[in-house]
This record gives structure tokens, C-alpha cells and sequence, in this order.
């Protein structure tokens, strides 16, 4: 049972929206809203509760600090989050016992397993009437806060840079709104569904979708456009 101010949170973080445009522009001072972004916001209002956080980088086979996220010691139970991942819940750490190692949680609309390899956990996810996918694998031992600003510096010159990408859990549907490179993702209970949006509709759909400004989604389609 996670306490009050824990369950407080988590709720409340669930409505944070993942977006790039502002780390593209360099509009935020705080990092932006991409998973390092989200995961040090989150890491400092967990630090505000009394908790200690260890950072993860998360790691794609051909790909280092592609990802990143955190867990937490609550009740001598070591828990899983990753805000950059929409996990908000969080999620118990298998332990390192064969046969038990693995664990699956039936979030929606996407559940997650966690499988664990000595110190390396990977994180899988899937949605109805597809498969589950592998996503990083994260090195339990975590990183100081320097090599996770390091990696968090680097980001900025990743290829997530050249494209827009915004993402959006939408608990109380159990929906999820992912849209990128103009591209609008739909994931519910019962599947997914994807639809092109032409250029001109994309300002004014994604600010009613994901309430981002229209100004900056100006500005960050103007840059891209001039990247490209």
C-alpha cells in the first residue's frame, strides 16, 4: 500500500505531457519535458517526500542513454518509474531469483513487464492484439547526478531532435495520444489506431489534444521545417 503523499503524487504526475518543442527551442530552463526532463522533476518532488531516488539510464542494444528513469526504497520494496515511459505507477523491482524475476502489471491501455537479469532490468511493453516489445534495459546500480546531466547534455544532439514528438496518458479513458513526425497514435483498452495529420491542421489539433502553445508549436515547426 504506497502512502498518501506517494499516491498523491503519482496521480498528479500522471498528467504531465511528454513533449520535445521546448527542448528544441531551448524554451525551458528547466530541461524540458522529454524523459530526462520528466525524470528529474520527478526526482526532485520525490526528494521533497523524504525519499532517496537512484537515477537509471536506459539502454537500447546498439544505443547507450537512450532513455532514462528511476526507483525508489518504499517499505523495503524497491519500485520502478519512468514518466519519460508514461509509467507513473509505481512498479515492484523483480527480484534476482529465477523464476521470479519476471513481473507483468495490466496497466492500461499499455501493460508493462518487468524482467530482471542479475543487475539489468528491461522494460517491456504491450497493448492489445499486439505483441509485447522490448524497450531498454536499465542498469540497476543507477548513475551519479553528473553522468545523468551528462547523458542529459548529449540528448540535445539526438536523433529525437529533428522531429516533434509529444505523448499523452489520458488515465481516466485509459487512452494514450503519442504524435509524431506528423503522425497522431491513438492506443486504447481494445487496440490502436493511427492517422496522418496534414501540416496545416497540425498546430491547432495537437494544442486541443496535448495543450501545448500554439506559438511554440509554431516555432518548433518552423525550425524543423528549416532543419529539413
Amino acid at each position: 500500500m504506497l502512502s498518501a503523499p506517494l499516491l498523491s503524487l503519482c496521480n498528479s504526475s500522471s498528467l504531465w505531457i511528454y513533449e520535445n518543442l521546448t527542448k528544441i527551442l531551448r524554451a525551458d530552463e528547466d530541461g524540458g519535458n522529454t524523459c530526462f526532463g520528466l525524470t528529474m522533476r520527478l526526482y526532485n518532488e520525490l526528494v521533497k517526500l523524504g525519499y532517496a531516488p537512484k537515477l537509471l539510464l536506459g539502454h537500447k542494444k546498439f544505443v547507450k542513454n537512450a532513455h532514462c528513469a528511476l526507483t525508489i526504497i518504499d517499505k523495503g520494496i524497491e519500485l520502478f518509474l519512468d514518466p519519460g515511459y508514461l509509467i507513473f505507477d509505481p512498479l515492484p523491482v523483480p527480484p534476482n531469483i529465477p523464476q521470479l524475476n519476471k513481473s507483468t502489471f495490466p496497466l492500461q491501455p499499455n501493460w508493462v513487464r518487468l524482467e530482471r537479469d542479475g543487475e539489468n532490468l528491461s522494460l517491456w511493453t504491450g497493448v492489445a492484439n499486439e505483441p509485447a516489445k522490448f524497450r531498454f534495459y536499465f542498469p540497476l546500480p543507477g548513475v551519479s547526478m553528473q553522468e545523468f546531466n551528462l547523458a542529459w547534455e548529449e540528448s540535445y544532439e539526438g536523433e529525437s531532435m529533428k522531429y516533434l514528438v509529444l505523448n499523452k496518458l489520458d488515465k481516466k479513458t485509459s487512452s494514450q495520444y503519442y504524435y509524431q513526425n506528423g503522425k497522431l497514435l491513438l492506443r486504447t483498452p481494445s487496440g490502436a489506431s493511427r492517422q496522418e495529420i496534414a501540416p496545416a491542421q497540425r498546430p491547432e489539433l495537437l494544442h486541443s489534444i496535448f495543450g501545448v502553445s500554439k506559438d511554440l508549436l509554431d516555432n518548433s515547426l518552423r525550425l524543423l521545417h528549416r532543419i529539413a
